[in-house]
């Protein structure tokens, strides 16, 4: 700790160096700060990361992979990021009352006709991006975990399982 007087007003003032503080330039900064005698400065620490954050993973070599052999039509790219949003904890596409997406809802989302948003739906699924469970005569959409991920990174395997299984009931 040193002395160093203000220029501007003649006042003395205690200059504290650490390595601690950064204000992500590389000029200097000159700060004021008002401690009471006997305080203390404590450097700021970051908050580590909590599990109440709400966050989808989309794994960046699979991906990478579809844009680099123009594998998605821009329907397809369209539809896959658009329901992107409302992926479930399970892996299923649901919406904020946790009703499952199906052709409908997905084509009510996109503004398109049934048709064209099934076409694109099937066409997902032939490429392995999208799998069905059916339920009646409805089938409702999942998303493949190994493209595109929400939940706790210890329950991807038994996601993937999942996945793989769906399809295979779906052949």
């Amino acid at each position: 700790m040193s002395n160093v007087i203000n220029t501007q007003t003649g006042e003395i003032i205690d200059e504290v160096t650490s390595g601690s503080f950064r204000n992500g330039t590389d000029q200097p900064i000159t700060v004021a700060l008002e401690i009471k005698p006997g305080e203390t400065v404590k450097p700021f620490k970051a908050r580590k990361f909590s599990k109440t954050h709400d966050f989808t993973m989309v794994f960046h070599g699979s991906t990478r992979e579809l844009v680099r052999s123009k594998a998605l039509a821009d329907d397809e790219k369209a539809v896959l990021f658009s329901l992107l949003i409302y992926l479930d904890y399970d892996q299923y596409v649901k919406d904020e009352d946790a009703f499952f997406f199906n052709v409908n809802r997905a084509a009510e989302l996109m503004g398109w006709s049934r048709h064209r948003c099934g076409r694109v739906l099937e066409s997902l699924r032939s490429k392995r991006l999208v799998g069905t469970t059916t339920i009646g005569r409805a089938k409702y959409y999942m998303l493949n975990p190994t493209f595109i991920y929400r939940g706790d990174t210890a329950s991807l395997a038994a996601a993937v399982r999942l996945f793989e299984q769906a399809a295979e009931d779906d052949e």
